[in-house]
């Protein structure tokens, strides 16, 4: 990306720097400087600690563990000649992650571009086939697609397959705010699976793309990208020089004392004038008050607090029934980039749950070695992560000298990753309230936006809730 579509991102570079600055004091009205808690510092929390900061807000952000950044997480350390790992956050994209470019812009981050879906292979039943070869009529034919679904993979990529029977669908939807256009409510009844079916799709279409999430979960979703002008299956992907941990450190070093690690909250009580938490910081019980509270923390932690008085039905039904998963990322360190001389794409999507995806990162290192990045399903071993690399790649060089693995599923703070879908019939259950403030205490995280989820839908939310706390 160069400058100019940076400014352009930021809406130009005056137009970016006046939003950047926040309100002016007469913006914020009379509403006057507010005592604000925000409960997790992940990228949630640090930016809506930020942004309230900035606002003129007096901020105190409260993290469980003992250091900022949550998912967003960069290794450098075992890894050998300054190469590194994000073991969390994975990439960024444009068009679509507005917020995201703007603090690139305004905290001096290097973006580099990440191919990371070039020459994509899938593995589709017990076969290895390179992303050219799904663009064949015949290989197409021989995976059990119909005439206009070989007819549409032969000009589309494979991940918009769905959108042959779903776009017309995904175009009525007009404000990414709002899924529930009238003509469209009833296909929340439905799974993703059921709706194909209904539409038509093959067995093969099925097989590959039929969810058993909310249809109209799925058509929000791609909704959202389109009217954002971004791809179902982005390619044009970034990643922070250095790693994308910078963003967090970034806006951490901007809260500077306000943030309180190791200090996890262990009670909240609320009522019409603010908000009480209870809280350990070096090992003893401490009590803090505020006019408001963000909780940016995963749903699944949120539920073991007790909280008083008690969540109404409707917020209780969000915060108990968020679904989640979580996942054990897989790093191998190489003595050469092998892949280059053998030709080989290292970008995957395999099927074996020790090793479910891969591709390679940390290329501008000037070094000779090589880093992998893949994933797999929680409690994978290295070893094992290893063995079905070995199993599936299909070259002659490979010289992984170091395999690791980081298993979130046994972090006991940020163990959940992303949201999954939802059970058709309960999207509406689901938005607008998880986003909507309950009295005094508001909620942000990927799950708390429209967007579907990533480091874009953590910021925008984390500015709804500064903003909502300003206008009150």
């Amino acid at each position: 990306m160069n400058r100019r579509d940076m400014l352009r991102v930021g809406g130009g570079l005056p137009a970016a720097a006046a939003s950047l600055a926040g309100p002016s004091r007469a913006a914020q009205g009379t509403a006057g400087r507010k005592r604000v808690i925000v409960m997790g510092a992940g990228i949630a929390g640090l930016a809506c600690g930020y942004e309230l900061t900035r606002r003129g807000h007096e901020v105190m952000v409260l993290e469980a563990s003992g250091r900022p950044g949550g998912h967003v997480r960069t290794f450098h350390d075992p890894f050998a000649d300054s190469l590194y790992a994000d073991i969390g956050a994975e990439h960024f994209y444009y068009p679509g992650y507005t917020q995201y470019w703007k603090y690139v812009q305004e905290f001096g981050l290097t973006p580099v571009p990440y191919p990371r879906r070039d020459h994509l292979v899938r593995f589709l039943e017990g076969q290895r086939f390179p992303e050219e070869e799904l663009h064949s009529r015949k290989v197409l034919g021989k995976l059990g697609f119909s005439q206009k679904e070989v007819d549409f993979l032969a000009e589309r990529p494979w991940a918009e397959l769905p959108l042959l029977y779903l776009e017309r669908y995904v175009d009525q939807v007009r404000d990414e705010n709002n899924p529930f256009e009238p003509g469209l409510r009833p296909l929340d009844a439905l799974s993703t699976r059921e709706l194909l079916a209904r539409e038509g799709a093959s067995a093969a279409s099925l097989r590959f793309f039929g969810g058993t999430g909310s249809a109209l979960q799925t058509i929000w979703a791609a909704a959202v990208k389109k009217l954002r002008g971004t791809d179902l299956e982005s390619k044009k992907l970034f990643r922070l020089k250095g790693g994308n941990q910078r963003m967090t450190d970034a806006l951490a070093a901007r809260l500077g004392q306000r943030v309180h690690l190791g200090s996890p909250v262990t009670a909240i009580a609320h009522g019409p004038s603010g908000v009480t938490v209870t809280y350990r910081e070096f090992g003893q019980e401490r009590k803090s008050e505020a006019d408001h509270l963000v909780s940016c923390i995963s749903l699944v932690m949120l539920r073991q607090l007790p909280v008083t008085p008690s969540w109404p039905e409707t917020k209780a039904f969000v915060i108990r029934e968020m679904p989640y998963y979580t996942r054990t990322r897989v790093v191998f360190q190489s003595r050469t980039r092998f892949w280059k001389k053998d030709g080989v794409s290292p970008n995957w999507v395999p099927p074996d749950p020790r090793l479910n995806e891969l591709w390679s990162t940390a290329e501008e290192v000037n070094t000779p070695r090589g880093i992998l990045l893949g994933g797999a399903q929680a409690g994978v071993s290295a070893a094992a992560a290893l063995e079905a690399f070995r199993k599936l790649y299909p070259g002659p060089s490979a010289d992984i000298e170091h395999a690791m693995v980081y298993d979130w599923s046994r972090d006991p703070w940020a163990g959940m990753c992303e949201r999954t879908s939802y059970r058709p019939g309960e999207l509406a259950r689901f938005w607008p309230e998880a986003a909507r403030p309950h009295g005094r205490i508001h909620f942000a995280g990927a799950y708390a936006a429209q967007m579907s989820w990533g480091q874009e839908a953590a910021l925008e939310s984390a500015n709804r809730a500064a903003e909502e706390i300003g206008r009150v």
